[in-house]
């Protein structure tokens, strides 16, 4: 019997912010033809796809971290360990957007170069939104760092999630293995934004 051992590359994803969805997209994206189950994260859930990615295989780790304060001392290694931080916001919610904020200045204080992703969600509410897209491409040009990029999701309606993961895999990826960059067409362009 041959045994063929394949060297796979694993990269984690930590997912922090508030109660706005993170484990629905994490749902999405790891069963996305299946419904969207919520759930509210104690502390923290970990789970975990495989992907081949030009030649490459790839183990994706989503740690998807409790939207609760009371849980932030304990997420600060898994922080420092990501290979990109995935901020989380409701994009109808004021507060969850300054949750944000919090979480981005805690990600840039405990790590180094790590890629950051702005994730705004329940885009399929778009007649109840309140943080616009313009204030959040603002704020990323504030805090003046680099690999920061911006998309807007719905877990519920699964628009724009596919694009989304592929561009965090990509950016991830990016100091590691030379890839081909995306090419989304003019409508999706609008939705994941490299800042």
């Amino acid at each position: 019997m041959l045994i063929t051992f394949i060297k796979m590359k694993k990269i984690r994803f930590t997912l922090v912010g508030d109660r706005c969805g993170k484990t629905s997209l994490v749902q999405r994206w790891c069963k996305p033809l299946e419904p969207i189950n919520p759930s509210k994260t104690i502390a923290i859930d970990m789970r975990s796809m495989v992907f081949n990615i030009e030649n490459h295989t790839v183990c994706v780790q989503y740690w998807d971290c409790s939207g609760e304060m009371s849980f932030q001392k304990l997420l600060l290694p898994y922080l420092k360990n990501a290979e990109l931080i995935v901020v989380c916001f409701d994009l109808t919610e004021a507060k969850s957007w300054l949750t944000a904020q919090y979480w981005t200045d805690t990600a840039l204080e405990n790590t180094e170069d790590t890629p950051i992703c702005f994730i705004g969600t329940k885009l399929d509410k778009e007649s109840k939104r309140i943080i616009k897209k313009l204030t959040v491409q603002r704020y990323i040009r504030s805090i003046n760092t680099r690999n920061t990029f911006y998309c807007e999701t719905s877990a519920y309606t699964g628009e724009n999630c596919k694009d989304t993961l592929s561009m965090c895999i990509f950016e991830s990826l990016r100091t590691s293995i030379k890839y081909t960059s995306l090419k989304f067409d003019s409508e999706k362009e609008k939705s994941c934004i490299l800042m």
